[in-house]
Parts: structure tokens; C-alpha cells; sequence
């Protein structure tokens, strides 16, 4: 019985390690689809910027064609002046400049408005730009220096599964899969040390009588409370 339990209390500490290791790989993959999510939320910041950019300028470009063509329309009519007979048709062509040169003030608004926008919108995507790089060279640093860690646990991780089949295949099947079962339910903890009469699992007193056996050691233990397999530090 007590080589049984030895094994088990071995096995238990292996498997904490193991569980250990799990726990702080998680947390390093946790990090980094941190890390990707912060670059990819930045870089969509980038892309939209970058669209809108895009979008005015073509719009500034098409208002810039706009005013050119206002322009030389008035130049055309301006110059049909000379030509002019009649009082009503000069009358009539300088209606036509007045609101041809109305038209090409709006468009000249207009232009100004893109270009605040634009001015606004390059200063945005120039920070976020900025944010972008920062961010960038910060997951590729740590990157480098968590796949350098995730390798070495990795290394550690395979070295003690190896010592844990190695344990494992000495237990009988019924014996190692009560302790699985109770391993997984009971926090990584099936195998409790027993002080003054009480499951250090649990911190319950067990019975008197199973107190007794458990000195005895002819037998392996389960706690009454919480069905953890129970040892005693012997002399």
C-alpha cells in the first residue's frame, strides 16, 4: 500500500506541474491574441482613415475639375462681350457671369471645406499611424520572446508527461482512474496529507475507527467528506 500511495503522491506533483505549465502557456497565448487584436483594432483605425483619405481626395479632385471648368466658362462668356448688340442680350450675358462666378465661389467654399476635412484626416491617420508602428514593434518583441519561453515550456512539459506515463503505468487501471476522476473534480488535489485526524483536503475530522486503519496503512483511504485518497507523514 505504501509503495501505491508513494506513486500516486508523485503522480499528483507531476500532474500540478503539468497543470502549471498549462495554465502559463494559456496565459502567454492569452497575451498575444491580446497583442494581434490591439494591431489588427489600430490597423482597421489605419484602413478607415486611409478610405476616407482616399474618398475626399478623389472628391477635392473632381471639385478642383469643377472650378476649372466654371472658370473657363466665364472666360468664354466674358469674352462674347465685345459681340454684344443689344442692351437685353448684355443684360442677359451679365446675369449668366454673375451666376457663373456665383457658382464657382461655392465650389471654391467647397474646396476649402475638403481641405480642412483633409488636413483633419491626414493628422488622425498620421497618429494612429504612429500607434500602428509602436504597436507593431511591441508584438513583434514580445512575440519573439514568448515563442522563446512557449519552447522551453514545451521542452519541460513533454520531459515531465514523460516521467507521469512512467508513474502512471505502475498504478493498477481502477486505482489511476479514481485518481484522474478525483484529480479533475477536486482542484487538482487528490491526494491529501491526513494531520491530527483531519483531511487536509477538506480540513474535516475523519472517523476514529478509519483513523485508525489509515496508521495501520494495510489499506488505502478515501476521506468520508471529500473522497480524497489520504496518506500520513510516517517517522
Amino acid at each position: 500500500m505504501h509503495e501505491k500511495m508513494n506513486l500516486l503522491r508523485e503522480l499528483q506533483e507531476v500532474d500540478q506541474e503539468l497543470a502549471e505549465l498549462a495554465t502559463v502557456r494559456a496565459k502567454h497565448e492569452s497575451e498575444l491574441q491580446d497583442l494581434s487584436a490591439e494591431q489588427d483594432r489600430v490597423q482597421g483605425m489605419v484602413d478607415e482613415l486611409t478610405s476616407q483619405l482616399d474618398e475626399l481626395q478623389k472628391e477635392e479632385a473632381q471639385l478642383q475639375q469643377e472650378m476649372l471648368a466654371e472658370k473657363d466658362q466665364i472666360a468664354k462668356v466674358e469674352g462674347r462681350l465685345p459681340e454684344i448688340q443689344t442692351q437685353k442680350e448684355y443684360v442677359a450675358v451679365l446675369k449668366e457671369i454673375d451666376m457663373a462666378k456665383k457658382a464657382s465661389l461655392d465650389t471654391q467654399v467647397k474646396i476649402s471645406e475638403k481641405e480642412t476635412v483633409l488636413a483633419e484626416l491626414m493628422a488622425d491617420l498620421e497618429e494612429k499611424q504612429t500607434e500602428l508602428d509602436a504597436i507593431s514593434g511591441k508584438s513583434a518583441a514580445r512575440q519573439a520572446e514568448v515563442a522563446k519561453i512557449l519552447t522551453e515550456s514545451d521542452e519541460t512539459y513533454a520531459t515531465r508527461q514523460a516521467t507521469r506515463d512512467s508513474l502512471a503505468k505502475d498504478l493498477p487501471n481502477s486505482l489511476l482512474s479514481k485518481y484522474q476522476r478525483i484529480f479533475s473534480r477536486r482542484g487538482g488535489l487528490a491526494v491529501a496529507r491526513v494531520v491530527d485526524g483531519a483531511c487536509l483536503g477538506c480540513n474535516m475530522q475523519l472517523p476514529p475507527q478509519q483513523y485508525n486503519r489509515l496508521h495501520r496503512g494495510t489499506e488505502l483511504q478515501s476521506c468520508p467528506h471529500c473522497n480524497r485518497l489520504l496518506y500520513m507523514d510516517r517517522a
